[in-house]
């Protein structure tokens, strides 16, 4: 007897609950999505999973209210039958609300929690009656968390940093899709071929304003698909990324390190603007990862890349003097909460620690350096505490050091003409949340 098909709901059901145990949403989504045939089917579950996770703040806080229970004392399974109805009532206008309460209910009944069911239904035919609204906390910072459904730590953190306003801009910037970039392979095409192959396969597509090899997209499906990526004549990269590589500026015949190397798309570019002469060796701690990056060389035709394992916070006396290095470290992510939601779920806890790894990961990098080597440090976070802080540290133990000014790709995005240093922010452009810094290696 053949299994039994799962629905749309079904299959969010289980991504919410398995989210519980750490899984990242992008594979998440891919391994649920395999399992629904249908294309519409896999397009709301898309929206409904993500969607979930971009309002868990709201949601839960609509929760709390609703039962006057704490999380703690309530069941993942409730919550994640709740969230489901919740977003769908709230956010997808498509949706009726019996249905929304109904589905949602029939995931509890045929859950280990099936009691639950009756309680289920009452918390959202109560939210129902109150015409799918709460009134919002008075408290300006307590009121944008609930709003923009982000946490009041990293508020706080963007208060602290950015003041107020920028605080609530980049909170409303999480919310929606990012838009989907590509970087053209310059080695095997040209922009306007892959914007044509693009087009060809019913892809609109357009070019960056500013970078001239950036391409943005919209596309909701698998890009894997396309023959330009699948063949390796462009690939996934968001602009930022791509300015953090234009960033250390690589010249053809040069050694440059990217010590924290994986997914591999800021060793792709350098590759590119190196012409494929010289070395670019490309690390991450872990072996598989390092494979990824391989693998991606391999179709993209590169051959000057180099990949490897090592840890970027330790000294290896095997890596040759090199005249460039990046260190695109470990960080929180903060920049990038639009592209990965459950990042709303960390907390401040978890990324205490980063600010000492990422500066020893720069400690060891100047050690890789030649005299008047070029050091750019990045991070896609928008803290402080990991970015300027960092890179003023990183100047103060090191005199042998001095800022470097950035390429002429960052004119008009730097605090002061000739700066060191850019922070990148969605509504500067539509970029990820970025911090660059670069330096220079004083000749004896």
């Amino acid at each position: 007897m053949p299994a039994r098909k799962i629905s749309a709901r079904e299959a969010v059901y289980k991504g919410l609950l398995r989210m519980q145990q750490g899984a990242y949403s992008n594979l998440l989504l891919d391994s649920l999505l395999s399992e629904l045939d249908d294309g519409r089917e896999r397009q709301f579950a898309a929206q409904l999973f993500y969607g979930v996770l971009e309002r868990d703040v709201t949601i839960r806080w609509i929760i709390r209210n609703l039962t006057g229970k704490p999380e703690k004392k309530l069941d993942n399974e409730v919550i994640a039958a709740l969230s489901i109805a919740l977003y769908q009532i709230k956010w997808m206008d498509g949706v009726p609300d019996s249905a929304a309460v109904n589905e949602s209910v029939n995931l509890i009944r045929h859950s280990r929690k099936k009691s639950a069911a009756g309680f289920v239904n009452g918390v959202l035919r109560s939210f129902l009656r109150q015409g799918a609204k709460l009134p919002l906390p008075e408290n300006p910072l307590e009121r944008a968390e609930v709003e923009y459904a982000m946490p009041r730590w990293i508020l706080e953190i963007w208060q602290r940093d950015y003041g107020f306003d920028t605080a609530v801009k980049l909170a409303q910037d999480c919310l929606g899709r990012p838009p989907i970039q590509l970087r053209v392979n310059t080695l095997a095409a040209a922009r306007e071929q892959v914007m044509a192959e693009l087009a060809a396969e019913g892809i609109k597509v357009g070019a960056h304003p500013t970078l001239g090899d950036c391409l943005t997209v919209s596309e909701t499906g698998s890009l894997g698909r396309l023959s330009a990526i699948r063949e390796g004549r462009c690939y996934v990269q968001d602009a930022a990324s791509q300015l953090c590589a234009m960033a250390v500026d690589p010249r053809p015949g040069e050694t440059v390190l990217d010590l924290c190397a994986a997914p591999g798309s800021k060793s792709f570019t350098m590759a590119q603007l190196m012409k494929d002469e010289g070395r670019l060796l490309s690390f991450d701690l872990h072996a598989h990862r390092a494979e990824l990056i391989e693998e991606g060389a391999k179709r993209l035709g590169i051959h000057c890349i180099q990949t490897g394992t090592g840890n970027a916070a330790k000294f290896d006396s095997r890596m040759p003097a090199a005249d460039r290095v990046l260190c695109d470290v470990p960080c929180a992510g903060l920049g990038v909460i639009r592209r990965k939601p459950e990042i709303r779920r960390k907390s401040p806890e978890e990324i205490a620690g980063l600010p000492a790894i990422q500066l020893e990961i720069l400690h060891n990098a100047a050690n890789y350096l030649r005299p008047g080597g070029i050091l750019v440090y990045s991070t896609c976070s928008l803290n402080k505490d990991e970015n300027d802080r960092v890179a003023a540290a990183f100047l103060a133990a090191h005199p042998d050091f001095a800022p470097s000014a950035l390429p002429q790709a960052f004119a008009g995005l730097t605090a002061e003409k000739g700066g060191n240093t850019v922070t990148l922010m969605p509504h500067m452009g539509g970029y990820d949340g970025f911090y660059i810094a670069r330096f220079i290696k004083k000749r004896a």
